[in-house]
């Protein structure tokens, strides 16, 4: 991302594997005109979240930032930590965030296979491109489930200093939930939507929209209800793109000679050849 002019992004996307594996800057360009990133990766923590934004708001002034929230409640202590020290230890030193990650998981003899997909998110303005499918055969009604009441915990007091900062710089803060029958529950919907409603914060759960985007999750899953695939990331992108643009008044810069860039990434980009 550091290779973007500065001042250039309309809208920052953060977040983790839901964020990178849907929102893609691209084709909202295509279609919709406006620029943007996706800064999500996998296994994001609200607190790399937090860290990246300050970051880039150095560099960027975006009219919009979205928030993906399923990073707010991962569970796995490998990738989270209450020690403030230790936080501001990996926000000077990331390596040290993922040294375990890579200690456990072998990373160095893998890393290779990894390049190629890499140089595409990069290339994508940090969407990853997955086109497998293997259906979700769970209850489609999956919000209907009745869950125990979830709270924010711990994750709460980044998305506070998230929403401060966004307030600072007086950029709208967008949270958003991605079609996810594995991860989302009825409570985390609600834990998200308290929190957005105390905090005068828009909150557009995506899991409740699945007939107006026309996800089916026989042909528009990855991987069994974790994620959607390639073909329902073009669905989620149509729908979200014209909510963005017309909610935030986000421009279209693709008349705009100073975006050409963007137009030529859009029409030299093979996996949307066939949908412009």
């Amino acid at each position: 991302m550091s290779s973007e002019p500065e001042n250039s992004l309309d809208v920052l996307f953060l977040g983790d594997s839901e964020s990178c594996d849907v929102y893609s800057p691209v084709q909202l360009y295509g279609e919709q005109g406006f620029t943007s990133y996706n800064t999500g990766s996998r296994a994001q923590r609200i607190t790399d979240a937090y860290a990246i934004l300050k970051e880039e708001l150095k560099r960027q002034s975006p009219k919009l930032i979205v928030l993906e929230v399923n990073t707010l409640f991962t569970k796995n202590t490998l990738f989270n930590t209450s020690d403030e020290a230790e936080m501001v230890m990996e926000e000077i030193f990331p390596i040290t965030h993922y040294h375990s990650f890579y200690k456990i998981f072998r990373i160095p003899e893998i890393i290779t296979g990894m390049n190629t997909e890499y140089d595409r998110a990069s290339a994508l303005k940090g969407f990853w491109y997955r086109k497998q499918s293997v259906p979700y055969t769970g209850r489609k009604d999956y919000m209907k489930n009745v869950t125990k009441e979830v709270k924010l915990g711990d994750s709460e007091s980044y998305l506070e200093k998230i929403a401060a900062l966004a307030k600072e710089k007086n950029i709208p803060l967008l949270l958003i939930s991605s079609p996810s029958p594995k991860n989302w529950t009825e409570g985390k919907k609600l834990a998200i939507s308290d929190w957005a409603e105390q905090n005068n914060v828009t909150f557009i759960d995506l899991n409740e929209k699945l007939d107006e985007i026309g996800i089916d999750w026989d042909t528009d899953s990855l991987d069994r209800g974790d994620h959607v695939n390639f073909n329902g990331t073009l669905k989620i992108n149509q729908y979200i793109g014209a909510y963005l643009k017309e909610q935030y008044g986000l421009s279209d810069h693709r008349e705009d000679s100073t975006y050409q860039s963007w137009n030529d990434l859009y029409a030299s980009s093979s996996i949307y050849a066939k949908q412009s």
